[in-house]
């Protein structure tokens, strides 16, 4: 588990987010959806709704497809996502200024070619672009990679990630109609020896291959009539043996980027990928964290690889972080893949 100190001031250029046109859909709604149970009450589905929201953290998410519907040529895709996200990101500028473009999915639209690259040419860039896919840790896979590429001369990175896990819902596991959620979120950053937004102090990232398959999507590539006829192509696993290799994880990663807690006072905020928020609040408490999580996915879900990035953004856009302060971006995902960054609020 190799700890990195890259000690890279960063300026943020610019950010943005992107969710499903269709409008957030509650739990209720969701849980009116099964076909296994028809006829609930109102009062009932209220009652579910609440259980699920104490349970998870989600009040409601967006989704570019819901349960049992099939596909529709105008939804969203990861790729549409990514896109709007990263227009937001640059805003007035020139596309041309990008120097390196980074996008992260694990639910990519296109089988064989590039969708980074696809991205870029429908933003008008030549640059080069590179594509992550590292489960729900891909938020932090790319901005590991984007500072590797700061750190090794590129002026500036531009990171977009998006997800539509809608699409890779269990119909028979519906579990997976809570916790998956489509979106998408963009930050834009630059090398910066003075007028710094921040410090990355430390980043850390690895993957346990082993575990490829504790929670993931069966099926090969390319598609088999079989595989579809048998259920495959659609997410499945061990959701308790996940939290409990999540927990260890993200307690293994705070001792290797705070040895003996030496530096954990200074961090103030968290910003988790966010699957399931009583997780997240047991890693703060018995990791020793005096820290205020940042919180998203009450209102959009789970956005998966995206959802790091997506609350980085809506972060600074209520300018939450004061000088000093101390930011922990962790993600633990399937595949499985773990990663940790410290950054400080210059």
């Amino acid at each position: 588990m190799k700890v990195l100190e890259p000690r890279l001031g960063i300026q943020v250029l610019g950010h943005g987010r992107a969710l499903p046109a269709d409008g957030p859909i509650s739990n209720a709604q969701l849980l009116a959806l099964d076909p296994e149970h028809p006829g609930r009450t109102p009062r009932l589905l209220d009652t579910l709704a609440h259980k699920v929201t104490t349970r998870l953290g989600f009040s409601q998410r967006y989704l570019s497809r819901r349960p049992g519907a099939l596909p529709r040529d105008e939804e969203e895709t990861s790729e549409s996502l990514a896109l709007e996200a990263a227009r937001s990101a640059i805003g007035t500028r020139a596309p041309a200024m990008v120097q390196a473009f980074i996008h992260g999915t694990t639910t990519t639209s296109r089988y064989t070619g590039s969708q980074a690259a696809a991205i870029l040419g429908r933003l008008g860039s030549d640059a080069s672009a590179w594509e992550v896919k590292a489960g729900c840790s891909t938020s932090l896979a790319s901005l590991h990679l984007a500072m590797a590429l700061l750190g090794s001369g590129h002026d500036n990175v531009l990171v977009s990630c998006a997800e539509t896990l809608s699409k890779v819902m269990n119909p028979d596991m519906k579990e997976t109609w809570f916790i998956l959620a489509d979106g998408g979120a963009a930050v834009w950053l630059k090398r910066a020896t003075e007028a710094a937004d921040f410090e990355v102090r430390k980043c850390l990232y690895a993957t346990d291959g082993t575990l490829v398959d504790l929670y993931t999507t069966p099926g090969r590539l390319p598609p088999a009539r079989a595989t579809l006829d048998a259920g495959g192509y659609a997410m499945t696993g061990d959701g308790t043996r996940l939290r409990e290799e999540a927990l260890r994880r993200y307690l293994e990663m705070l001792g290797a980027m705070f040895p003996g807690g030496r530096g954990l006072k200074d961090i103030r905020w968290v910003v988790a990928h966010q699957i399931n928020r009583k997780l997240i609040e047991q890693v703060v408490d018995v990791g020793g964290l005096d820290a205020r999580l940042v919180w998203s996915a009450d209102r959009v879900g789970n956005v998966g690889g995206a959802s790091v990035l997506f609350s980085l953004s809506e972060a600074l856009e209520q300018d939450l972080f004061s000088p000093g302060e101390g930011v922990l971006l962790m993600s633990v995902g399937g595949g499985l893949s773990f990663a940790m960054q410290h950054w400080t609020k210059r």
